[in-house]
């Protein structure tokens, strides 16, 4: 099967599924069809496999598979997550969101916001990332969202919803230069939401390594560039699954306004902490091995 898992998940038979099933149906159904996948697929579930085990070499064998079996479900939870936030109605996402999210330090946000220098919000692809905007969207703040979609339906979709609320996508699709469009975000005082750990984006450079749970990575220091350009603080935010349809924003100080931080590697260090809680809720595994620093 040479199609991408994001693409299976998003055909055309599939999404018409997702509109008109009940979520919990969806999500059943994502999973057992992410299973099919990797069944034609063996190569990239073994490649999963493998860089779990490498990431956690120092645990024991039990918990590694434990950690792997939860980790491929929540791979198929993020697309699911995905395609809820596109594809259902914005009256359901707001239900959900009001009931299941709680969200942690929210003072965080507001105090950076209230700074008139925009704020730069920094995740991984963690838990329940996909989520985040309408956590933070439907509280009313001014959200641009730097985001690489994998088909024009969902980028469509997503804007559409976006459109209705004080919010906007950001892409190298839609923009001539993502990192321009968002130090002018910045400059009118929204918050802008990117991944440290968008891997593929990275401009890697030998000499510029950190540590991760025990590995020497690669990293890329184009937060470092946008924070000392805007003068934006920097937080750090992460949403972690906690229960059966049950989601906590937490929200964590990365830099202030000094310009003289380098929050690229603090950015990472969150990384660690999040990771090495609950190392199931990161998908980032297919590009472990693209992230590692060569001896």
């Amino acid at each position: 099967m040479k199609i991408s898992l994001s693409k299976f998940f998003q055909m055309r038979f599939n999404v018409f599924l997702f509109r008109f099933c009940p979520g919990c149906v969806s999500f059943v159904y994502m999973q057992l069809i992410g299973r099919l996948y990797y069944l034609f697929c063996p190569g990239e579930r073994d490649l999963i496999r493998d860089n779990i085990r490498d990431l956690l070499k120092d645990r024991s064998p039990s918990y590694v598979r434990r950690k792997t079996r939860q980790a491929f479900r929540g791979i198929f939870a993020h697309y699911f997550e995905k395609m809820f936030s596109a594809y259902k109605s914005i009256g359901v996402i707001a239900r959900l969101v009001e009931k299941r999210f709680t969200i942690e330090n929210r003072e965080i946000i507001d105090e950076a916001l209230s700074l008139g220098k925009g704020v730069i919000m920094v995740t991984a692809h963690w838990g329940a990332v996909e989520f985040i905007p309408w956590a933070i969207g439907l509280k009313g703040y001014p959200l641009s969202v730097i985001l690489e979609c994998q088909t024009e339906e969902l980028a469509r979709s997503l804007q559409e919803k976006a459109s209705r609320y004080d919010a906007n996508l950001i892409s190298s699709a839609t923009v001539d230069s993502v990192y321009a469009t968002a130090l002018e975000c910045l400059a009118q005082n929204r918050l802008v939401m990117t991944e440290c750990d968008e891997v593929d984006k990275w401009r890697i450079k030998k000499n510029r390594t950190m540590e991760l749970l025990g590995h020497k990575l690669y990293f890329d220091n184009t937060l470092d560039l946008m924070a000392h350009r805007s003068g934006s603080p920097v937080i750090g935010v992460f949403m972690k699954r906690t229960g059966i349809n049950r989601y906590t924003l937490y929200c964590e100080r990365i830099s202030g306004v000094t310009g003289q931080e380098e929050p690229a590697r603090k950015s990472f260090d969150l990384l660690q902490k999040y990771i090495g809680d609950a190392p199931e809720q990161w998908y980032q595994w297919k590009k472990w091995r693209a992230m590692k620093a060569v001896s």
